[in-house]
């Protein structure tokens, strides 16, 4: 896979957003990279896609973002605050309504994973209407297949945002509108795909394969932190895998308790 023309397959297809004045293309469906951040992404991806004998893409397990080989979190003790952008809904009371209703149920889903997993003194999400942490924003979306966009613990300040778009709230909908922002409120807690792993890739056509770019992720090493999990709440629904509803299973419980006890010199952190 040439890297130079994915960027230009990125540029022509990919949808896009515009936030703070910058055009964002949308990458694997809920990632959003500015133009000079595309040539590092579609050389990553040409090295997963067509491995190297030093870089195997067979990492099996539920899966954190890493940084220079160790996964990345939040410092700890981290309180992950958020509000929702109410100005961002006002052509939609109705979305912002069911906003309120998902984003606090989402949350509230990941803060008893840390609380079964005797973790919710290191980490959690709390709500917080003044200079929150991110926000969950209503945006139009050129594409409307899109749901929802996020971001990693190590974007910058102006990227964490949870964008939302308005197929989220279209009712009825083929996704749990509440799985749809856990699972992108697992990508902000420092989760990567779980079908990038070579299990979920068995079984797949040549033509499945040859669009990886949609759903491998790049810029970003990875490592495993449970067995191969199917169901994760971190998986789409492809090739027979994957869910509707995007719930939390036992092994993404057991590889979030991980990532946030894992010593402090074994992992990249971020300030909150």
């Amino acid at each position: 896979m040439d890297p130079v023309k994915l960027v230009e397959k990125i540029k022509r297809d990919a949808p896009t957003l515009t936030m703070g004045g910058q055009k964002y293309y949308i990458v694997e469906t809920d990632r959003k990279l500015l133009e000079s951040e595309l040539l590092t992404y579609a050389k990553e991806i040409a090295s997963l896609v067509e491995p190297t004998a030093t870089q195997p893409p067979n990492l099996e397990g539920l899966v954190a973002a890493t940084i220079n080989g160790k996964p990345m979190r939040w410092e700890l003790p981290a309180v992950l605050t958020w509000a929702i952008d109410e100005d961002s809904f006002r052509s939609d009371p109705n979305a912002l309504a069911i906003a309120k209703t998902i984003c606090t149920k989402a949350t509230a889903n990941w803060n008893a994973a840390a609380k079964e997993m005797g973790i919710n003194n290191v980490v959690a999400f709390k709500k917080k209407k003044l200079n929150p942490l991110f926000k969950f924003v209503f945006d139009p979306f050129s594409d409307p297949n899109l749901y929802a966009v996020a971001f990693f613990p190590n974007d910058p300040a102006n990227k964490r945002v949870v964008n939302i778009g308005p197929t989220t709230f279209v009712e009825p909908n083929d996704f749990d509108p509440v799985g749809v922002i856990r699972h992108e409120l697992g990508h902000v807690l420092g989760f990567r795909h779980e079908h990038i792993r070579v299990p979920a890739q068995q079984g797949m056509t040549p033509a499945q394969k040859s669009r990886m770019e949609k759903w491998v992720t790049g810029g970003i090493g990875g490592e495993a932190l449970t067995d191969y999990d199917s169901q994760s709440v971190m998986h789409y629904p492809l090739n027979g895998r994957g869910t509707l509803d995007f719930k939390l299973t036992d092994k993404d419980k057991a590889g979030f308790k991980k990532l946030y006890t894992l010593p402090a010199a074994e992992v990249k952190q971020f300030p909150v």
